[in-house]
């Protein structure tokens, strides 16, 4: 079973429960319930940031680099360097209020590990597979019960370092 947090609130937040990436429910559970919870396993904290130490320091300071292999659920403020390994098919999604977007996943690998990146709208012809890219102020959060790294729409910011189209070639393994 998977438990994926869809929002937070000042008073209670709302978690998908998934089994195999297939929904199963979601719920709407007062914070206060969560803190009373006296043994919480381990593997939850990150999903209910019921400590706040735990969550202070997922918080990257400002110039630190992070490598891809280290990166954990609910980590923000990350800044790395990393290749384009792939690069999905362009979809074309609605936001809840009709909004239309395109949306692309590129798979970002530093040599330490690999995870999935959404890139999106004008951003996606600007990115290609065997890039060298800089990601900055980039969180992990989980996406349909998988891992991913999102950029904050406001300080979030992808860069091509050295485009493929100089002789570097990336294979995937």
């Amino acid at each position: 079973m998977q438990i994926e947090i869809r929002s937070r609130g000042n008073d209670s937040s709302t978690y998908m429960f998934s089994v195999k990436g297939e929904p199963l429910a979601q719920a709407n559970i007062q914070n206060y319930s969560i803190k009373k919870l006296k043994r919480l396993p381990d593997e939850y904290s990150n999903f209910l940031e019921v400590d706040e130490k735990r969550r202070d320091s997922r918080k990257m300071s400002a110039g630190s680099k992070s490598e891809i292999g280290n990166m954990r659920f609910g980590q923000d403020g990350l800044s790395f360097k990393a290749h384009v390994v792939r690069k999905s098919e362009v979809r074309a999604v609605t936001t809840r209020d009709g909004t239309p977007l395109l949306v692309c996943s590129v798979t970002l690998s530093d040599g330490t590990g690999q995870i999935p990146l959404a890139v999106w709208n004008s951003q996606i012809s600007t990115i290609s597979e065997g890039d060298l890219v800089e990601v900055q102020n980039a969180r992990v959060r989980s996406f349909r019960g998988e891992i991913q790294l999102s950029l904050s729409r406001k300080t979030g910011i992808l860069t091509v370092l050295e485009p493929a189209s100089r002789g570097r070639s990336v294979t995937s393994s």
